[in-house]
């Protein structure tokens, strides 16, 4: 049985994991470089590498590696100063990336020796956890957001409370979390649960398409060019929540979405009111959701909560069989290829009906506040592992 692919509620490494191993690479540059030069006279014979033919240089370049690991070192001990810490780790991840690619570029085409390759590698690595702190240091609110649901703002709960759900779908996966939402948010207590689906004016953004359409489509999300999008029509206003739902397009919200919020004269509507997210995808919903949540602030809206869902099935397999429900309109064809099932699993659904009775019975002590000066605390609290 396929189970439930809900996103993760916590970031893939932590932030004490991510600084741990940024005191890693600050003991092996700062220690490794110190042993290096008082050393290689006697390690580099035993290795049979030759003899730096320029010392100065080995010992400018030894200086340079150093000055990563000190950098390291500074970042670990930013522990309770982001704002201290991320133009480090802006300068980290471009050094190391650097030194890197200069490393390769001479073992490849210089015959350097392959103990040198020790360095690339481990410079290589060290990009990626520099990245990696550096998303999460600058996203910490997102984590919280798909943990919990927040506190609204505080005013007095309407008499007879609505909510607005707005989304878009091509295929009707999204179609499905919405009805199933509203599910959720009517058990919660909302008498009244309005639903207003995004509509591209381009006529290719449409379902089912044709090969054509469908290659058009892909290379206009790899650009993030947004379609114009119509008018939602008639809304009730006054509304006490608004969900906004988006699919996942190469690694991005949906680009009739963007065209949404690239709109200023439809997202008035989020001013001052609380908001969530739900992201359904083939899998990729990361920066959907951050992406979503991010056009939720600049509106001024309260984010009080967001999470993402993707369809059953595994990668590459998953990605694939959703081209092709694409592009041949059926499930499981063509058999053997694709797989035989399409879209969120029951187990998802469930997951997505909870989270709107959740965000229905959400708190309202808090007054208005911008979400990313919301959440505080310590990064153990934030991100336990």
């Amino acid at each position: 049985m396929p189970m439930s692919t809900e996103l993760s509620r916590r970031p893939p490494l932590s932030l004490p994991t991510l600084r741990a191993l940024c005191l890693l690479t600050a003991v092996a540059n700062i220690g490794g470089n110190v042993v290096l030069v008082i050393a290689y006279p006697i390690l580099f014979p035993w290795l049979g590498i030759e003899a730096p033919q320029d010392l100065r240089l080995f010992l400018l370049e030894s200086a340079l590696s150093f000055s990563m690991g000190v950098l390291a070192w500074m970042v670990f001990c930013a522990r309770h100063e982001p704002k201290r810490a991320l133009p480090l780790l802006k300068i980290g991840t471009l050094g190391k990336g650097l030194y890197a690619l200069i490393g390769y570029y001479f073992f490849a085409t210089q015959g350097l020796h392959w103990f040198y390759m020790i360095f690339v590698v481990w410079d290589a690595l060290f990009v990626v956890v520099f990245l990696l702190y550096w998303i999460a240091l600058e996203s910490r609110d997102l984590w919280a957001l798909q943990r919990d649901v927040l506190t609204g703002i505080a005013r007095p709960r309407p008499e007879q409370p609505k909510a607005l759900v707005v989304g878009y779908s091509l295929t009707g996966a999204g179609r499905t979390a919405i009805d199933r939402l509203k599910i959720g948010l009517l058990a919660g207590g909302y008498d009244r649960v309005d639903i207003r689906y995004v509509h591209a004016l381009e006529s290719f953004y449409r379902f089912p398409m044709s090969f054509v359409d469908f290659v058009r489509m892909l290379i206009r999300a790899f650009f993030r060019k947004s379609p114009p999008v119509g008018p939602l029509g008639d809304l009730a206003g006054d509304y006490d929540l608004i969900v906004v739902e988006s699919p996942t397009w190469l690694l991005g919200m949906a680009a009739p979405m963007e065209g949404l919020f690239e709109d200023s004269t439809q997202t008035e509507m989020f001013r001052g009111t609380d908001t969530a997210a739900l992201v359904v995808s083939r899998g990729a919903q990361r920066r959907s959701l951050a992406m979503l949540t991010r056009w939720l602030q600049r509106c001024d809206a309260n984010v009080v909560g967001i999470r993402g869902y993707g369809h059953q099935g595994k990668e590459p397999r998953r990605l694939l069989s959703l081209w092709l429900y694409l592009i041949f309109r059926k499930e499981g064809v063509p058999r053997g290829i694709a797989q035989p099932y399409y879209g969120l699993s029951e187990a998802s659904l469930r997951e997505i009906e909870a989270f709107g009775t959740a965000l229905a019975r959400r708190g309202r002590t808090r007054p208005h506040f911008t979400l990313a000066s919301s959440v505080v605390g310590s990064e153990d609290a934030a991100h336990a592992s």
